[in-house]
């Protein structure tokens, strides 16, 4: 994320506080703290793993050989927004 040694994020939000994570995902995206790529910037999909929360694959970037692994989520609910935070 960022060389930052204070964070911003947000520890005790409730169920019903949904739009503050979305807010704050929004905010880091902006401040580049998150790369946000659309999935047409990847192609050579392969996926490489699941779980509880979504499925993981692996995939080129168009405009690199090299391979990056991308995180795909079932639904976007108040435990996935904290699963992305965390990660």
């Amino acid at each position: 994320m960022s060389n930052n040694t204070e964070s911003n994020i947000p520890v005790n939000f409730t169920e019903n506080s949904n739009n503050e994570w979305i807010n704050w995902i929004e905010e880091a995206i902006a401040k580049d703290y998150f790369k946000y790529y659309e999935f047409n910037h990847f192609s050579n999909f392969k996926e490489i793993g699941f779980g509880g929360f979504g499925k993981v694959y692996r995939a080129n970037w168009k405009s690199s050989p090299s391979y990056l692994a991308l995180k795909s989520f079932f639904n976007f609910n108040s435990v996935t927004i904290k699963e992305i935070v965390k990660a």
